[in-house]
């Protein structure tokens, strides 16, 4: 433990602490890698001896440094984030000091810390992979700082230290198998705020001109769904997420005042509770399992209306269903919807005066418009039919570059004068005709659609499949979906949103390397995310809810007595597989490298027509070679020389003389 690291011994510690560091860089202050590379750096030039060891000074005042790097970095304290990049700062300046083998132990176990640490930021297939290769890294330099084999080459002792690191690893897995499925899943005793530097992604908790258009232009993945019984038409994919029922004149909102969503979270269990007899269900149900990728919101998209629901969720009283943390994590739901269904026969005082609102002022051409198409027609379904018609007759036109509506009198300016827009346009402009005529109606905002993955037999659904649309309601039916984006381009909910926008060209447009636009990677692409899927939905998506299952499966009842045996013999079957391999097989011996050497050397003269007999000394079989092959007599005899020499010269140098053997062997070839 006290015995001085090696120049080699730190090589190892730096490739270590680099392939450690380099994840996190993506998340945290990228500074930390310049950091860590000045402190190995130096250290490396001490054990060369071209500087000095720093002293306690200069470690104070580079420490005073990190902590007000870490400072004007603006990491929230006390926050994940800001705990990591402390750690990571003592990671990196540990360097500094290593001298012994001890110094270089806590760096390499601080590492193994640090790669469990980064899946808190990460839990891809991706992430996953990578942490092995740190981990191979990190164990291989553990090795490398306490042995070597003199008789190696540098290349030859990397090779041999990964080796070896992989096969320990192995070792590992079976018992890591058995911890994963078997072991309980218990709340955490104590947590930090989740990382913060991340930016929210996906639907926003508003919705004005241009929001939902711009995200329309990434290919970014929002949520996986595989289906347990009938998979739905395209049309009738509507995954609804948020409901807005104020409109200020520019934009829409949940509420009349910004709220954060634990503030939505405590008025969907008071004042908009789930209202189960609200709902008369009815059709066909509809079954599924959905994946919802990491955003840092709450918002889950499901089809209207989710009547059964697995999950750690709440329903509100708009039929939404919100997770109640926000998705820092892949987050699995099941559920089971019936989109025939009817909702809220009956409508509660307070959910009316939510889907009449306007505002007092503002838009009067639209007010007019809706005055006088509701004196010409006179019914709730005449008026809706002659709005919808509005916008199918006239020259309204969807688009994915709308052009700049004014800062007030949005409506008017888009139904009078631009006519062109994405669907927040036409479901905003929508509910707005609706509440004028008195109807009750709200924007409803989720994903549409979403593109079939034959491979893994699941729907991917991609942030370009953002969508608004509008609900009404009409006596003796309830709440009504009604998607006026169809009326101009009924091609975005039968085809999806690239075949609508063919004829524009601006799919994706802003995505210059988005593999989803070049159709020959559109089959590896599937295959990739089909296996991340699996990779979401078997192991990040096992939970408390499928470890019951599965030993309810195994055991058929489930007990903790059978857990127990179970786990038991598990685990002696796993000690006694280490058993058989690091102890009752028989090895084989290690034959040295020159050894080796030799042996090839007399299979090719022998492949010559010159055999040794077993019991031929190598002086007296190389003079009966030379004798036979003259014309190589010279390169036998010397090789002979050189392995005689490795074998009963101890000072020989044993790495050049065994590079010697392979070049003259290459001569007798």
């Amino acid at each position: 433990m006290h015995k001085q690291i090696t120049y080699t011994g730190m090589i190892w510690l730096l490739a270590a602490q680099v392939v450690v560091m380099l994840p996190f860089l993506f998340d945290l202050p990228i500074w930390l890698l310049p950091v860590l590379l000045f402190a190995a750096g130096w250290r490396l030039r001490v054990l060369s001896g071209a500087a000095l060891q720093p002293g306690n000074v200069i470690k104070a005042l580079l420490i005073v440094l990190g902590i007000g790097g870490l400072v004007l970095s603006g990491l929230k304290f006390p926050s994940l984030d800001a705990m990591a990049t402390l750690l990571l700062l003592g990671f990196a300046f540990k360097s500094l000091e290593v001298a012994q083998r001890r110094d270089a132990l806590v760096v390499i176990f601080i590492g193994y810390f640090l790669v469990a640490l980064h899946f808190l930021y990460a839990q891809s297939i991706t992430a996953a992979l990578y942490g092995m290769v740190s981990m191979i890294v990190l164990t291989g330099a553990l090795i490398g700082v306490q042995q070597s084999v003199a008789e190696f080459s540098a290349g030859q002792q990397v090779r041999f230290n990964l080796r070896l690191s992989v096969f320990m690893l192995l070792q590992c897995l079976p018992l890591m198998l058995v911890i994963f499925v078997f072991a309980p899943r218990l709340p955490p005793l104590w947590s930090l705020p989740m990382p913060t530097g991340q930016a929210k992604m996906g639907v926003s908790d508003r919705m004005a001109s241009g929001d939902i258009e711009k995200l329309s232009q990434s290919d970014a993945l929002a949520f996986r769904v595989t289906f347990k019984g009938r998979k739905p038409a395209q049309h009738e994919l509507y995954w609804r997420g948020m409901v807005f029922n104020h409109f200020d004149g520019r934009e829409w909102r949940q509420f009349e005042r910004d709220i954060d969503p634990q503030q939505v979270q405590s008025a969907l269990l008071t004042n908009y509770r789930w209202q189960p007899d609200a709902l008369r269900v009815q059709g066909e149900p509809i079954a599924y399992e959905a994946v919802y990728e990491k955003t840092g919101q709450p918002w889950l998209f499901t089809l209207t209306p989710a009547v059964e629901v697995e999950g750690d969720v709440l329903r509100g009283a708009d039929y939404r269903v919100m997770a109640r943390q926000d998705l820092q994590a892949p987050f699995l739901l099941k559920a089971v919807s019936y989109p025939y269904s009817q909702r809220d026969l009956e409508l509660a005082p307070e959910l009316r005066q939510l889907a009449l609102h306007l505002p007092e002022t503002g838009d009067a051409r639209t007010r007019d418009l809706a005055q006088r198409l509701w004196r010409e027609t006179g019914t709730e379904q005449a008026y809706l039919d002659r709005v919808l018609a509005r916008f199918r007759d006239q020259r309204f036109e969807y688009t994915l570059k709308p052009p700049t509506l004014s800062a007030s009198d949005t409506i008017d300016a888009f139904l009078f004068e631009s006519q062109r827009g994405f669907c927040a346009h036409y479901a905003g402009s929508f509910v707005f005709l609706m509440r004028a005529a008195g109807i009750p109606a709200r924007v409803v905002v989720g994903y549409q659609g979403g593109e079939w993955n034959a491979a893994g037999d699941y729907l991917a659904i991609h942030q370009y499949d953002a969508h608004a649309w509008a609900e009404v309601w009409l006596a003796g039916q309830g709440w009504v979906r009604v998607d006026p984006t169809t009326m101009v381009a009924p091609s975005r909910t039968e085809q999806g949103l690239e075949a609508a926008m063919q004829a524009e060209g601006s799919f994706l447009a802003d995505s210059m390397f988005s593999v989803r636009k070049i159709v020959w990677l559109n089959g590896i692409r599937q295959q990739l995310d089909t296996v991340q899927y699996g990779w979401r939905r078997w192991v990040l998506g096992y939970d408390g809810a499928e470890q019951a299952a599965l030993l309810k499966s195994l055991l058929g009842t489930f007990s903790v007595q059978g857990v127990a045996l179970l786990m038991g013999g598990l685990l002696a079957a796993i000690g006694l597989l280490w058993l058989v391999l690091l102890g009752m097989t028989p090895r084989r011996e290690r034959e040295a490298l020159e050894h080796q050497l030799y042996r090839r050397f007399c299979a090719a003269l022998a492949k010559r027509g010159v055999l040794r007999e077993p019991g031929d000394a190598p002086g007296v079989f190389a003079a009966q070679a030379a004798e036979a092959l003259p014309a190589v007599a010279g390169v036998i005899r010397e090789f002979t020389q050189v392995y005689e020499g490795i074998c009963y010269v101890p000072s020989a140098d044993g790495r050049q003389a065994t590079r010697r053997l392979k070049a003259l062997l290459g001569k007798l070839r």
